[in-house]
């Protein structure tokens, strides 16, 4: 029996072209950001010059929380399915593996992750579980804050700022996303009748939800402030979770690359114009990316002078 695909194989020409249609949509939206970016130059240079260094470190601060939020948020799941994790090995799995989410698939981190979790003797079910119930209140809990918080003023706001074709554009991509979802589920339809049975949200898990998408959202509108943009703190917080919600959604966006981006910039430009908008966003990358970095190497650094120790 053969154990993988033929050389030439449709399989395998469709994973190739997935992976060119990936990095093509990288290149894009670099180089759409890099023409943004010159055209807005002057104007980027001197709000990056007066952004304020205290309100900055308030915004990695603020991410610093959410993200150790998020390890609870994982190990509450890996509970719900009996998978016992403590908190520290939940937290430190999970910002391991956020790192792969960087590399084109929007797989790699569960299977990094699913990896971990079989060595720590999880069934394959569970894990599985564990994972579907996470994402589920990641995605649920962003939509929820983002529609309460901000969903009639997006309406309001693209109709303001997009031309009647870039809306037609938009609209297109929104109804392709949501008409992907109906197709999964009711592809998969006993899978996701499950995961509605088991991931339904306990108090706990709703005031961690809660928490997570207020200290994301406030990070962001501390760089909005920062960058001396006018947009409020629930509709900063609103927009944040429908950008992060519809690009974790979109399978061939990285990390929601381009997507999560976009909707930012569009949400910001009542307040900015596009190249000031954009650079806030990218600061919100880096902010994002450099406290992912900081915790891995913080927990990993930790877990290798406790094995040491041990071994002493």
């Amino acid at each position: 029996m053969a154990c993988c695909s033929r050389p030439g194989s449709v399989p395998e020409l469709s994973s190739r072209l997935a992976t060119l249609l990936k990095w093509a949509w990288i290149a894009c939206v670099v180089a759409v950001c890099l023409y943004i970016v010159w055209r807005s130059r002057a104007d980027i240079a001197q709000m990056l010059r007066e952004m304020s260094g205290p309100l900055l470190v308030a915004s990695f601060a603020a991410m610093l929380g959410a993200k150790l939020l998020l390890g609870e948020n994982a190990r509450l799941a890996a509970r719900r399915v009996s998978l016992p994790l403590g908190y520290w090995t939940a937290s430190r799995l999970y910002n391991l593996s956020q790192l792969g989410k960087y590399l084109p698939g929007s797989i790699w981190q569960f299977v990094g992750r699913a990896a971990a979790y079989r060595n720590l003797g999880g069934e394959y079910g569970q894990i599985r579980d564990s994972l579907l119930v996470e994402t589920a209140w990641i995605i649920a809990g962003a939509m929820v804050v983002a529609l309460l918080l901000c969903g009639p003023s997006i309406v309001v706001l693209v109709h303001g700022s997009l031309s009647p074709g870039m809306r037609w554009w938009l609209l297109a991509f929104v109804v392709l996303v949501v008409a992907t979802a109906v197709v999964l589920a009711f592809a998969k339809r006993a899978l996701f009748l499950r995961l509605l049975r088991i991931s339904v949200p306990t108090p706990r898990v709703m005031l961690v939800q809660a928490g997570i998408w207020g200290l994301l959202g406030l990070s962001f509108w501390v760089l909005v402030r920062a960058c001396g943009m006018s947009a409020g703190l629930p509709f900063s917080v609103g927009l944040f979770a429908a950008a992060y919600a519809v690009g974790f959604l979109v399978p061939f966006a990285p990390a929601g690359l381009g997507v999560r981006d976009g909707i930012l910039v569009v949400g910001l430009l009542p307040y900015a114009g596009a190249g000031e908008a954009l650079a806030v966003t990218v600061v919100a990358r880096l902010v994002y990316l450099v406290v992912e970095l900081a915790l891995v190497f913080m927990q990993e650094s930790l877990l290798a002078l406790r094995a040491r120790d041990a071994a002493h």
